[in-house]
């Protein structure tokens, strides 16, 4: 008898877990503070140098974050100052397109927004980069495509210099973007072949669609800061996916912003390297078509 309650009481407890684990439960957040969120590279060679400006938006929302209009941005270097100009497609999002402006290398260059509408309790925001010098030499890729995965892999190979150095890798599609996201790009630092050669390092992974046969593809790499290195690989750690057992808490990302804006404002100079995929082959070296 005594079991037979036992058992009872056993299946009413199931019973009532299983229904309270299917129970809605709606968490009421209080909206934070709006904060100003900067986007801004400046650019060598024919790049066009941009920043964006949008607003932190709620945990749950859905929506695109706010772009922030009619700001003056300028960039400053030494006694020169570059206006930005929004652009009328898309607003946020300022420009510079002064054939005056170039970048050099070592040098300081400033960021100064001012808003026309605080955010943050605040409408004016700086910061500044120190342009690095390009010391890669690119040779040639091998690109490789793995059936098994269904994925392309481009290899690097190419003289990395004696100094400390941190890069970013993008790739272009017969002239189109594909690494237009924040996991999408690759930054990596030289500690293993600091000074060496650097032969046949694994720089980007695709989905077989991206690339087909007959397709140009370039790589672009860029020596990038310290700072942004480590940015960069905190945003990543924070946007990608995470494992919900042994994943640390969210924490917020680091900013070179004032004011208490986050996002980061940055400079780089690129070299690219372009080749024709001839074949779909589990190896294939390839030299610049240029």
């Amino acid at each position: 008898m005594k079991k037979l309650l036992r058992n009872i009481v056993f299946v009413l407890l199931a019973g009532w877990l299983m229904v309270s684990c299917t129970k809605r439960i709606d968490i009421s957040l209080k909206p934070g503070d709006e904060t100003l969120v900067v986007e801004g590279y400046l650019f060598g060679g024919d790049s066009v140098s941009w920043v964006r400006l949008t607003k932190t938006s709620g945990y749950f929302s859905d929506e695109p974050p706010p772009v922030v209009s009619g700001a003056e941005v300028m960039v400053s270097h030494k006694e020169q100052h570059f206006r930005l100009e929004e652009s009328a497609r898309e607003p946020g999002t300022y420009f510079l397109n002064d054939t005056a402006f170039h970048l050099t290398v070592a040098d300081t260059f400033k960021l100064d927004i001012q808003l026309k509408n605080p955010v943050g309790n605040h409408t004016h925001f700086e910061s500044s980069t120190v342009v690095p010098p390009l010391h890669i030499h690119v040779d040639s890729l091998e690109i490789e495509y793995a059936p098994d995965i269904e994925r392309w892999m481009i290899h690097f190979y190419g003289q990395d210099s004696p100094d400390k150095d941190y890069y970013l890798f993008n790739s272009r599609v017969n002239g189109r973007i594909v690494t237009d996201s924040i996991l999408k790009k690759a930054v990596r630092e030289d500690k293993f072949f600091n000074g060496r050669y650097i032969s046949g390092a694994l720089v980007q992974v695709f989905n077989k669609d991206v690339l087909e046969i007959g397709d140009n593809y370039t790589l672009m790499v860029s020596n990038i800061t310290k700072e942004y290195y480590d940015y960069m690989v905190a945003l990543q750690d924070e946007v990608g996916e995470k494992n919900p057992l042994f994943s640390g808490p969210p924490a917020n990302v680091g900013s070179n912003i004032s004011n208490g804006a986050q996002g980061f404002f940055t400079s780089f100079l690129t070299t690219s390297y372009t080749v024709k995929i001839q074949e779909k082959v589990n190896a294939q070296k390839v030299r610049d078509i240029r």
